[in-house]
């Protein structure tokens, strides 16, 4: 039985005196219990630190160790039966932590309390004026309840004079700066995967430390994450030719759930690995990046890192999601990200981080679809002043940058609806219908610092709608719609024609009863299968889906319920 634990893990069960596992003390003698993968520890200057607990500890017969954990520090290495290095070097720095105590009169020695699976461990960090290449030696004895500690310690200090064995162990913690880490560089070379085809794809590594190299491939900027199975691309072997001291090796099935690509390397000196990529005829047209990280701290932000975008060559596109906003009586913003499945067409919310307090405002739209990857026009949203702002999208997986200040005077519109681009030049518009029921449109420019041109009057009398819902394709023509619920219920389809002097032609009755809902959105495509969705939601605070057809005369099959609780927002988007 192995039981892995991480630093953090270790940290914890440091703090909680947590347990792990169940079973019988080991006794003085009783070989049941051992630990693994001790290995040499690098730490960054000002930023590192470690736990010098085994990442793995283990016992055939499923016995809990019980006993004490014997560490020994140096600046010598552990040879010297005279202890004459004893302790850690300037620049090194020793906190034993609750569990251990620093063994009186012996300086460098720490003897810990191990019970169960505690796994307790001194933690040694680095001094932002730790020299580059300090080095402490340390190492690790186990101690059975009832045998000698004080053997114990004989041993530990002078680990490195025997075999590495189960109950002992002896490696190297040091610092190296971020200068001496940064020259070990990388140069990747990614062309383009074909569907039915594959790719070599190359890592030029200058290793002047020994490390770990791993490679992930992960969706570009401007591409949403895959669900498992929808890539359709495989690692298709690693390896690494140069210098002799690289082993490589590489995860099975499909990229993107961790570190995939990885090669250990034990000797400074110029390598070069190649991995193969294999894509499916069916694989989408993902736009990739590789992400290459050169691992020489244990702990610490310095590793050298490059990464290098490529695409899958494919006839089949990428498949969009959207998002639904919706924001609480406290004026948060909660997050409802498309799952691509018509049945439950969203996951669980999550709190949109660092908002302000939305309900300073009277009025939201976005200006088009939301994606999952928060691309997108963004949003506008007017305060109770009258000020309009813009919310540019983040492109990172969050939501919204910081807003944009666009002018005051906007109060004189008692509705606003983002309409995607009805003039046909690519740029997202803006409808405002005043008082008086006036529509106008507010041309898009392209230009973030300045969003909409000069404002062009549209028509009278649209104030006998009280819902208008803008910026998806309803007919199937590729251009976006608008939809517009009357006082009576009625639902109304204006076609959009691509023009900027007539952007609807004649509108369309497609529906009564629309005045059960208290709010419509047309979120985009929800079900993956490439045609714009609808939802609504009713008084009670159901959410009903309605699903698109693309076809103008029937632009929506019937309702499907898609949640309840809804009501829980003031207003959503």
């Amino acid at each position: 039985m192995r039981r892995f634990l991480g630093a953090g893990i270790a940290a914890t069960l440091l703090v909680t005196g947590g347990v792990v596992g169940a079973g019988t003390a080991v006794a003085a003698g009783d070989p049941t219990f051992e630990f693994y993968d001790i290995g040499d520890k690098v730490l960054m200057p000002g930023e590192g630190r470690v736990w010098l607990s085994p990442p793995a500890t283990g016992g055939q017969n499923s016995g809990e160790p019980d006993g004490t954990y014997v560490y020994a520090l140096s600046r010598k290495p552990l040879t010297d039966a005279g202890w004459s290095g004893g302790g850690a070097p300037a620049g090194l720095k020793v906190d034993p932590t609750d569990a251990c105590k620093p063994k009186a009169g012996i300086a460098g020695v720490y003897l810990c309390d191990l019970k169960s699976w505690n796994n307790p461990a001194p933690e040694v960090s680095a001094t932002s004026t730790a020299a580059n290449g300090t080095t402490a030696y340390y190492s690790l004895v186990y101690v059975p309840r009832g045998a000698s500690v004080d053997a114990g310690i004989k041993e530990a200090q002078t680990a490195g004079s025997k075999p590495i064995g189960p109950r002992r162990a002896h490696a190297t913690i040091t610092a190296k700066t971020k200068a001496q880490v940064a020259q070990n560089t990388m140069t990747l070379t990614t062309p383009q995967l074909p569907a039915g085809g594959s790719a070599a794809h190359t890592v030029k590594l200058h290793a002047v430390d020994k490390g770990r190299l791993q490679m992930s491939l992960s969706a570009a900027p401007g591409f949403r994450r895959w669900d498992e199975g929808e890539l359709k691309v495989s690692v298709d072997g690693v390896g690494a030719g140069g210098a002799a001291g690289a082993e490589c090796d590489h995860s099975l099935g499909e990229p993107g759930w961790g570190n995939e690509i990885r090669c250990d390397i034990t000797k400074p000196g110029d390598y070069t690995v190649t991995f193969g990529l294999k894509a499916a005829a069916g694989a989408p047209a993902w736009r990739l990046r590789n992400t290459a990280v050169y691992e020489v701290y244990t702990f610490g932000t310095g590793n050298p890192e490059k990464a290098a975008d490529f695409t899958i060559g494919s006839s089949i596109p990428v498949s969009e999601r959207f998002r639904v906003v919706g924001r609480s009586a406290d004026g948060d913003l909660y997050d409802y990200r498309g799952t691509g499945r018509g049945a439950q067409p969203f996951e669980s919310s999550s709190l949109v981080g660092g908002a302000p307090d939305w309900n300073r405002y009277s009025a939201i739209t976005r200006l088009g679809p939301l994606t999952v990857q928060s691309t997108g026009p963004g949003a506008v949203a007017r305060d109770k002043a009258g000020v309009l702002w813009f919310y540019r999208m983040s492109g990172d997986g969050g939501i919204f940058k910081d807003r944009l200040k666009l002018g005051a005077g906007w109060n004189a519109f008692n509705s606003l609806t983002g309409a995607s681009d009805l003039t046909g030049d690519k740029n997202a518009d803006l409808l405002a219908r005043d008082t008086a029921g006036t529509m106008w449109l507010y041309p898009g420019t392209g230009n973030t610092a300045a969003p909409f041109g000069n404002r062009v009057k549209m028509g009278a009398g649209w104030n006998i709608f009280n819902s208008l819902v803008g910026g998806t394709d309803a007919t199937g023509d590729g251009k976006p719609d608008l939809l517009a619920r009357d006082t009576a219920g009625k639902l109304w389809l204006y076609p959009g024609t691509g023009v900027g002097a007539t952007p609807f032609g004649p509108r369309a009755e497609i529906g009564t009863g629309w005045q059960i809902y208290n709010t419509v959105l047309a979120p985009g495509d929800l079900n993956s299968d490439g045609k714009a969705d609808l939802v609504a939601r009713d008084a009670a605070g159901g959410l009903w889906s309605y699903a698109g057809t693309g076809v103008a005369a029937k632009p929506y099959a019937s309702r499907v319920k898609i949640g309840t609780g809804w009501q829980t927002y003031n207003l959503m988007f």
